[in-house]
């Protein structure tokens, strides 16, 4: 066997020797015997229950949002979807929808602007708008907001309008969204 082997043979019995210590070092110690218990019998303490914090509770509302475009090019259109949904909190079933429910959508600087929206008989809700950033490349945030019960409800989002992006093209029912042909009998895929 080599100098260098039997030395390296050496170097790694004794970081194995060291880790074990370690290890050892850190493992918590146990008592034989728990204080105050009768003779070598462990003795359990049932938790305080006082000292316990209550399960928090599902919101019985809930909001989101989301774009249509989240890299738009700097002069383009997106749309800005809401859904709101009424939580069933016994969860004996699903959440359903906030028809009828105002929102209010604010998008911050540097385009600055507006609109309330009401949410559809599906809990949906949508703003169309014509953007125009000159500082492209700048995350624009998007909060969406509402009242329901006498409670506010708030959530926020963002779009980055991308510098040299293209605009979205428009959308064409005889396109799928790749831009292909939507299959017709006239016209069926290949």
């Amino acid at each position: 066997m080599s100098q260098q082997a039997k030395r390296f043979t050496l170097m790694l019995v004794a970081v194995s020797l060291i880790s074990v210590v370690l290890v050892a070092c850190q493992t918590p110690s146990t008592p034989t015997v728990a204080q105050g218990g009768p003779g070598g019998v462990n003795v359990f303490h049932t938790p305080n229950a006082a000292l316990d914090t209550p399960t928090p509770t599902f919101p019985p509302f809930t909001i989101g949002a989301w774009m249509s475009n989240f890299s738009p090019a700097a002069n383009d259109t997106i749309t800005i979807y809401v859904l709101c949904k009424i939580q069933d909190q016994t969860f004996h079933g699903p959440a359903r929808p906030a028809a009828g429910q105002p929102v209010t959508i604010t998008i911050g600087p540097p385009i600055n602007q507006a609109n309330t929206v009401t949410a559809d008989s599906s809990g949906l809700g949508a703003w169309t708008l014509k953007i125009n950033d000159k500082q492209s490349g700048v995350p624009v945030q998007v909060t969406v907001s509402t009242t329901y019960k006498g409670q506010a409800y708030t959530r926020s989002t963002f779009f980055t309008p991308a510098p040299g992006g293209k605009a979205s093209p428009s959308p064409n029912p005889s396109q799928t969204p790749d831009g292909s042909p939507q299959p017709s009998p006239t016209n069926p895929m290949p």
